[in-house]
């Protein structure tokens, strides 16, 4: 079974994502794992540190969900870039299950823009 569960850390998850797009807020990123031996996601970390740290947070070990907001160098706005990460070191079983795993995890993201900010 592949189905990603939201569920069991919601509000983690939900208050993670509201630092990141929040004007009030330092954290940067953030990254979502799932707990050991089961799909349940949770936020692995979070920072304000930029590129530079969350690269760190990256496992070759993992699949991982990172947020990160960067400003545009052009227009000094803050843009939102999501990253999807399966390492080289995950079981062949899960890296089976990775792709639907991307598509509901960025479902999510999708569902949490503000309907102007959203692309077809």
């Amino acid at each position: 079974m592949s189905k990603i569960n939201f569920n069991t850390h919601a509000k983690d998850i939900q208050a993670a994502y509201e630092a990141v797009i929040s004007e009030k807020d330092s954290t940067d990123w953030l990254v979502y794992s799932f707990d050991k031996g089961t799909y349940d996601l949770r936020v692995q970390a979070t920072g304000d540190d930029g590129l530079e740290g969350l690269c760190e947070e990256f496992s070759d070990s993992k699949i991982q969900f990172a947020y990160v907001k960067v400003k545009d160098p052009n227009t000094e706005l803050p843009k939102f870039v999501f990253i999807a990460w399966c390492g080289t070191g995950v079981p062949e079983l899960r890296k089976a299950f990775f792709n639907s795993q991307l598509l509901e995890v960025s479902k999510f993201f999708k569902a949490k823009l503000p309907r102007s900010n959203q692309r077809s």
